[in-house]
């Protein structure tokens, strides 16, 4: 899967060049039943850099398990790393592999926001 969306990252990245790029979180509880997390192996299997910004704290039921209305109700799952890069006047560009509702990406925005970030914008790898 990795090599499938190499180009079209690699290609991201020449469109994104000022910006910071950032994968979507897993809880600790997902990344140990899964044993990585998806996007930022996406990115590394690219070749391309970026930083994890964002720790989920919360770990909630998936959102594939999740009706449209329980998705839209979920609660800020994410909080900001202060060690990492700081990102005040930074362009952000946040990744995630699937976008539904967009709660998940509005959650993590909303927590950089508060960073002051030049701006953030989005990608998902499918919709």
């Amino acid at each position: 899967m990795a090599h499938t969306f190499s180009l079209e990252l690699q290609e991201l990245r020449k469109q994104y060049k000022s910006f910071v790029f950032c994968p979507i979180p897993l809880s600790t509880e997902r990344i140990s039943e899964r044993g990585f997390n998806q996007v930022s192996e996406l990115l590394r299997a690219a070749g391309l850099p970026f930083q994890e910004l964002l720790i989920r704290e919360k770990h909630h039921t998936p959102q594939s398990k999740k009706t449209r209305e329980q998705r839209l109700i979920t609660s800020q799952p994410f909080v900001y790393q202060p060690s990492t890069l700081k990102i005040k006047g930074e362009n952000i560009l946040l990744i995630d592999d699937v976008y539904t509702t967009g709660q998940t990406m509005f959650h993590a925005a909303t927590c950089l926001l508060a960073q002051s970030p030049n701006k953030v914008q989005t990608f998902s790898l499918a919709r």
